[in-house]
């Protein structure tokens, strides 16, 4: 794009930039043959300007699963903890000189 400083003995006007369209990624075949080339592929998002506004039941529904999905994560933390300590503490991995009674 050209400006009027840019160029001596100009009397025009700037150009007007127009807003470039989203142009969409050419389309592969399926059936091209390399399946794992299709799904992980990189993909660009085309802008659309469109914004999503949450409803508050929306919002609370969000809130609920995120709490619901920290939960579980926590107990599957702890649920391993104990597993991995009633295996040691039972003497799993420990050799068998150190379990030798009295001499």
């Amino acid at each position: 794009m050209l400006d009027k400083g840019q160029i001596k003995d100009w009397d025009g006007e700037p150009e007007k930039a127009e807003p470039a369209a989203p142009v969409a990624p050419p389309a592969k075949d399926p059936a091209s043959g390399n399946v794992a080339q299709a799904i992980f592929a990189p993909r660009e998002a085309i802008p659309t300007g469109e914004f999503v506004t949450l409803t508050p039941e929306e919002k609370q529904a969000r809130k609920r699963r995120g709490q619901w999905l920290a939960l579980a994560l926590f107990a599957f933390v702890i649920l391993v903890f104990v597993l991995t300590m009633a295996k040691v503490g039972g003497g799993a991995g420990v050799p068998e000189v150190y379990n030798m009674q009295g001499s």
